[in-house]
């Protein structure tokens, strides 16, 4: 009998994500490998996974508050233009890490470029979008003990809120 995803069991999929318009947003060109129940995945896609076997296809449509989040307008500001170097190139879509006051690593998305500041977003690029996937499982089996400890590596050994599968 084949394995079904559930914790630990290293998993394959290749998938297509379109956005609540039914916009294609991402293709996997490859296929993606994670260790199911790592955070390596949106919530709501890797719980629809749960109990699927190699083989299965389903199409998962994923709200955003079990996606990226909803958006948060309070993460959209200015920050002087002076903070940035002078060398840097920064224009709309451009895309930075900065570090929070605890010290986490927070992804900036430049959205307007003025003289004097430029206005960032810390909101996901998604944030807020209804996910649409559509999935097919190609391998699942238990993950090695390496696999394990990558994984929780990847997620600081804690359940993180992953992306799609990249």
């Amino acid at each position: 009998m084949s394995s079904v995803i559930g914790p630990g069991q290293w998993v394959q999929i290749v998938y297509d994500l379109r956005d609540g318009r039914g916009n294609l947003l991402e293709t996997a060109e490859s296929p993606v490998e994670y260790v199911h129940g790592q955070g390596a995945l949106v919530p709501g896609l890797e719980s629809a996974l749960e109990g699927l076997r190699a083989g299965d296809a389903i199409q998962v449509t994923v709200p955003p508050e079990d996606g990226y989040g909803t958006r948060d307008e309070t993460n959209v500001f200015e920050v002087d233009r002076g903070e940035f170097p002078e060398d840097s190139e920064i224009e709309p879509g451009s895309e930075f890490i900065a570090e929070g006051d605890d010290g986490t690593r927070i992804t900036m998305h430049v959205t307007e470029v003025n003289d004097a500041v430029v206005v960032v977003d810390g909101n996901h690029p998604l944030a807020g979008e209804t996910l649409n996937f559509q999935v097919r499982v190609l391998v699942v089996r238990p993950a090695t003990m390496d696999e394990l400890l990558a994984a929780e590596n990847e997620t600081d050994g804690s359940a993180a809120r992953g992306g799609p599968p990249s």
